[in-house]
Parts: structure tokens; C-alpha cells; sequence
């Protein structure tokens, strides 16, 4: 089953393809890519950069292009990644991409780490798995998150706050598994926006101008019992965001999707 982002028509290109990256690029200097084939229940996840590099175990591609590749916007791609191959959301490998001694400053230093990671994996993309991607722009529906009438109900996380060990994103939020639902550390309104979307039939645009981090967690609503059918026919969605002070209000607006015009089975190491 494909790895879920909390436990994707062919369109008419609207710019330069953005794989490879423009040179000159800051790349890996050594990579390693093998397929996982584990068969165990309990898989060690991780897709988290250290001090020497990054690294990744289990996760389907799918999971590495969202952290490779941002909407300008803001949030994550998860439900607008257009032609991506079954086999891109289903087999897992595991990465292991080493920087130069020559970058580790720079990549050691939080502004910079970003960046230069998204540059990074858009190369290693491009050389081993032949990625080539654009991105365009069409109105689809959609659900606008937006501030309930008494307001949000939402706690800051404070600057400097250390934060949780669990899967760090590409802006610098944490998720966290919980038995009552995920735990977001860190989330900007677009990042929840985003994942948010996963539960959700449409992707999810932030429209409550809230511009802080936030901690907060997502209660999910237990299944009807077997047999039992939903009567009500929106998305549970509308209920999760309940205690947080937010609402969902459906829409039909413009919305930017990362198009995959190739992309191959990675090369040996």
C-alpha cells in the first residue's frame, strides 16, 4: 500500500521544465539508492537531513519529491502531483546521499539547509531516476481553510522551542504519530492546509491569514460501525478542524500541480 503522508491528466505546460535544476547546481557527493523490500509490519521510516547529508528508509518516491519540490504558495504537494507512475507512490527505497566536505558549512547552517537540499535532490532526481517535471496552474474545486466565528483555537510554538523527533518537513514542521490522531509541531497554516488535503476529496488552500507556527493535533473521527454508512456526505475533514477554531468553505479557485513529464525506475549504484 502506498505510504501516506500522516502514518496524484496530462496538462498544457505553462513554463521551462524545472528538472535539472539551472546550473551551476550544489550536488550530492556520493549517493547511494536501493529498493526496500522489507516485508515487515514495522518499518523504520526516516526522511531527515543530518550533518553529513540526507537520508531516507522506506519511503516511496512520491515522499521524496514533496520534500525536492514546494508549490510557490507554500504547503506541500500531496494531492496535485499529476502522472505519477503507481510504482512512484507504492515501492519504497532506502538513500543515502553524502555532501562534500566543501558544503558542509553551508548546509550545516538552518537558513541555508533548505535550499540547498530542494537544489540537492532536484539533481539527484534528474541524474538517477530521469525526473523531469513542470509545473502549471488550473482552477479546480477546492476547500478554503478559513477562521471559525469565535476565532482559532490554536496554540503558538515558541521560538527556540526544541521540537519532538519525528518526520521533519520540508518547511521545518514535525509530525508526530499519535493514538488519538497526528501530532503537527511547528505547522504553518499552508503546511496544515496541505495535510489536511490528504483526508479530503479537493485540494485544501489556506485562507485564514494567519501567518504563526502553531502545535497542534488532529483527532481523527472513528469509522461507522460495519455496515453502517456515513450520513453525512461531506469529508471528515470538516469535523477535524472543528476544535481548532477553522472551517472549510468549498470553492473552485486556481491551484498550482507539479506535473511529472518522466521519470524512470532509479539506476544502480
Amino acid at each position: 500500500m502506498p505510504t501516506r503522508f500522516a502514518d496524484v491528466l496530462p496538462l498544457k505546460k505553462t513554463g521551462a521544465p524545472l528538472s535539472p535544476p539551472a546550473a551551476p547546481a550544489k550536488t550530492f557527493d556520493v549517493v547511494s539508492i536501493r529498493q526496500n523490500l522489507s516485508q515487515t509490519g514495522q518499518m523504520s521510516l526516516k526522511l531527515v537531513p543530518t550533518p553529513t547529508g540526507f537520508q531516507v528508509n522506506g519511503m516511496p518516491l512520491m515522499i521524496v519529491l514533496m520534500t525536492a519540490y514546494t508549490p510557490k504558495a507554500g504547503g506541500l504537494f500531496l494531492n496535485n502531483i499529476d502522472n505519477l507512475p503507481d510504482w512512484a507512490r507504492r515501492d519504497r527505497y532506502d538513500i543515502d546521499a553524502r555532501i562534500s566536505d566543501a558544503d558542509r558549512a553551508a548546509w550545516n547552517d538552518p537558513k541555508n539547509q533548505p535550499a540547498i537540499l530542494q537544489q540537492m535532490l532536484q539533481t539527484m532526481l534528474a541524474d538517477r531516476f530521469k525526473l523531469v517535471v513542470h509545473r502549471t496552474t488550473k482552477e479546480v474545486p477546492v476547500y478554503e481553510l478559513v477562521v471559525g466565528k469565535d476565532g482559532p483555537k490554536l496554540t503558538e510554538t515558541k521560538p527556540d522551542e526544541p521540537l519532538p523527533a519525528g518526520q521533519v518537513l520540508p518547511d521545518g514542521g514535525v509530525v508526530v504519530p499519535g493514538k488519538d490522531g497526528p501530532r503537527f509541531y511547528n505547522f504553518s497554516m499552508g503546511l496544515l492546509a496541505s495535510a489536511l488535503g490528504e483526508n479530503g476529496d479537493r485540494p485544501i488552500h489556506d485562507k485564514t491569514g494567519l501567518t504563526g507556527r502553531y502545535n497542534l493535533t488532529i483527532h481523527t473521527p472513528p469509522p461507522p460501525p460495519d455496515g453502517a454508512s456515513q450520513t453525512d456526505p461531506r469529508p471528515q475533514i470538516f469535523d477535524m478542524v472543528k476544535p481548532l477554531g477553522l472551517e472549510l468553505k468549498p470553492a473552485k479557485e486556481e491551484t498550482e500541480f507539479l506535473v511529472i513529464d518522466h521519470v524512470e525506475k532509479p539506476t544502480e549504484n
